[in-house]
């Protein structure tokens, strides 16, 4: 039988928990911000039960943000970390371009 846990590491288990499931991230990444390893998380998470809601696994937004077309003149891409990409209207290559480039590139887990 398993011994009882520790009432104070319990409950700190069970914020980080919580605090876990608010980020959004994975379990890798919020365990290395957290500073605790990935084994412990899992055993705390099966410790404490089923109040702590399982995941939905993987990310279920867009990796693209919203285009917006302010005029004919040109196509406006902004991105979520801030930056702006601006390419002229009539040149649909650059568009496709710029697209392309960026489905290329890895995106975070």
């Amino acid at each position: 039988m398993a011994r009882p846990a520790d009432p104070r590491k319990a409950a700190a288990w069970q914020r980080r928990l919580q605090r876990f499931t608010a980020s959004g991230t994975t379990v890798s990444k919020f365990c290395d911000r957290a500073g605790v390893s990935v084994a412990a998380f899992h055993y705390w998470r099966r410790r404490l039960g089923p109040q702590q809601p399982e995941r939905v696994s993987r990310r279920t937004t867009s990796v693209f943000q919203p285009v917006d077309l302010l005029s004919q003149r040109a196509v406006v891409i902004r991105f979520a970390a801030g930056g702006v990409m601006e390419i002229p209207g009539d040149r649909a290559d650059l568009v496709r371009v710029a697209i392309t480039a960026m489905a290329a590139e890895p995106q975070p887990c």
